[in-house]
């Protein structure tokens, strides 16, 4: 999955697991509220791919990163509809558009200061979106490059010190971007990592990975990736200047790479450092009958919605033939893929590209089967129009971990009941993306998933499915499609004024790309997390696939 940022329409955290799609939302235990002090401790199956706010387009990083770095604009930190909403962060206001929407013009708060006490300025910003054309720091969001003026043509600071013109500095405190075509959502587009202040004698290029500077409410004390990241408090950090993040632990570590069942025990117990601990991931499959089955445990379950789409991948360029994807589309059981999840507690069947809760969405089921368990018969009438009667090998690229293995296994044993023969390759989860994202390395078909950077369509399927942005290395579009009538397309509903209109047309486009197959959407997902019985300020977050937001949590002592 490269499971991004968003809008969801609804979560809901009950005691229950019933899937609510109200816009409400509690914290799991409501005995007391979290006040200021102590250790917070994270769990996580994962490792952190890219601290690195030029690199980090992943939604586990990014709710990481909000702890250590601000943008100019982020996400609320509220449960529900309303952790959809924009908020001005660094800036004063979440943008002044002028010129048509080509140029914005934000202006920060005062105050602001990073851990060593210097002010954060509007050079710091300018160069730190620099950074991010740098080819040495691949893997961020493509934004930059296709909408500021001169983009196309800059390769970043290491090559061209003398920075991009279209981002003026006029002063301390004013960073102006000059667009080259209007962007009337540009102000939401600023709340990505990418917009992070960078100071420039603090770069260390690709070594910035390891320690990002913080601006944020905490400082990178120790890093040892694959293992441990432990933050620590920026006492320069000034909450009067920031309406977000709550800043209540002293410390905050974060456990990586983790056995999913081992945190899921773990939590479940809640004894000793882990009563002051969560969940970075949902609870696993395995553990779904006992959280359920312990009233104790239930409570201390946080359920949150999301707009992400879970699909399967299809390398266009390795699979060209269009048949052969529609058969694999058939095939695919993405019920089976759903158990891997934990079953209806991940979420519900997909059939479309754009989830039901993201303007747009347009009903469809192009590649039916009886509750979503696969077509077999259907698919090797498809694989034999095509020439492969006898059927044909392909290898499927996913997570060096238990539930990408048991995904790929899902995988493996739906298409072998069509005569397609699957090979896994498992990648490790540091390197997941940088792999995938690499077009020359990636293999058939990928796990993956998209959920957009912030609400709409105009930034899932051009990021998705344009063949302009195919990129070398950080590439998105792991379909590797490339239709010019989908591009014609795209750059038509870009430049519609009317938002209604635009995400009509996002919802045709949509099925029109599904009539090729590029991917096969499974799950429309959302996530079930447990937390500590002294962890307050707990709720499943939007921007971060119902995950918890992690700038609210704090411990009830």
């Amino acid at each position: 999955m490269r499971i991004r940022r968003g809008l969801a329409a609804a979560l809901a955290v009950t005691a229950g697991l019933t899937g609510c799609t109200g816009g409400g939302g509690t914290a799991a235990t409501t005995d007391a509220a979290p006040v200021r002090g102590g250790t917070l401790h994270v769990l996580s199956t994962l490792d952190l791919e890219h601290l690195d706010p030029a690199r980090a387009y992943v939604t586990s990083t990014q709710d990481v990163g909000r702890l250590l770095y601000r943008t100019l604009t982020t996400f609320a930190a509220a449960p529900g509809q309303a952790g959809g909403t924009v908020v001005p962060d660094l800036a004063t206001d979440t943008g002044r558009p002028s010129d048509g929407a080509k140029t914005w013009t934000f202006t920060l708060k005062a105050g602001v200061k990073y851990e060593d006490g210097r002010p954060v300025t509007s050079a710091d910003i300018k160069y730190g979106v620099e950074r991010t054309f740098a080819p040495e720091l691949p893997e961020g969001p493509p934004y930059g490059r296709l909408w500021l003026a001169g983009g196309s043509a800059y390769h970043g600071p290491y090559k061209d010190p003398g920075g991009l013109a279209s981002i003026e500095t006029p002063d301390e405190r004013t960073v102006v971007f000059h667009l080259n075509r209007p962007v009337a959502d540009f102000g939401s587009a600023v709340s990505l990592p990418m917009f992070a202040p960078v100071p420039k004698d603090k770069d260390t290029g690709v070594s910035y990975d390891a320690r990002p500077f913080s601006s944020g409410p905490y400082r990178i004390e120790s890093f040892e990736p694959k293992k441990r990241l432990t933050l620590t408090r920026n006492t320069s950090w000034d909450p009067a200047t920031d309406t977000v993040r709550k800043g209540l632990p002293d410390k905050v570590v974060i456990d990586l790479n983790l056995d999913s069942a081992v945190v899921d025990q773990r939590l479940i117990a809640g004894q000793g450092e882990d009563a002051d601990a969560v969940a970075l991931e949902p609870i696993g499959p395995a553990s779904v009958a006992r959280v359920v089955n312990d009233p104790q445990v239930k409570q201390r379950l946080v359920t949150g919605e999301s707009i992400n789409t879970r699909f399967l991948s299809i390398n266009t360029r390795r699979v060209p033939d269009v048949k052969v994807r529609q058969a694999i589309a058939y095939a695919l059981d993405k019920d089976a893929l759903r158990t891997t999840r934990g079953g209806p507690i991940a979420g519900q069947l997909a059939t479309t590209l754009l989830p039901p809760t993201l303007p747009g969405y347009a009903a469809e089921d192009p590649y039916p089967s009886p509750d979503g368990k696969g077509d077999p018969a259907k698919a090797k009438a498809l694989l034999a129009e095509a020439g492969h009667a006898e059927g044909l090998t392909l290898t499927l690229d996913t997570v060096a971990s238990a539930g990408g293995k048991a995904q790929g296994e899902a995988v493996q044993a739906a298409l072998a009941r069509a005569g397609i023969t699957v090979k896994i390759n498992e990648i490790s989860s540091s390197a997941f993306y940088s792999t995938v994202g690499n077009s020359a390395q990636e293999h058939d078909l990928v796990i993956d998933g998209w959920t957009p950077d912030w609400p709409g369509a105009s930034t899932y399927l051009p990021i998705l499915f344009d063949g302009r942005l195919i990129t070398a290395e950080g590439n998105n579009n792991r379909a590797q499609y490339d239709s010019k009538p989908v591009e014609a397309k795209l750059d038509q509903l870009a430049g519609v004024a009317d938002p209604a209109a635009a995400q009509a047309g996002y919802g045709e486009l949509a099925k029109q790309i599904m009539q090729d197959a590029p991917v096969v959407p499974f799950l429309w997902d959302k996530a079930a997390v447990l937390v500590g019985p002294n962890v307050g300020g707990a709720y499943g977050h939007t921007a971060f696939v119902g995950r918890l937001d992690l700038v609210s949590l704090g411990l009830r002592k």
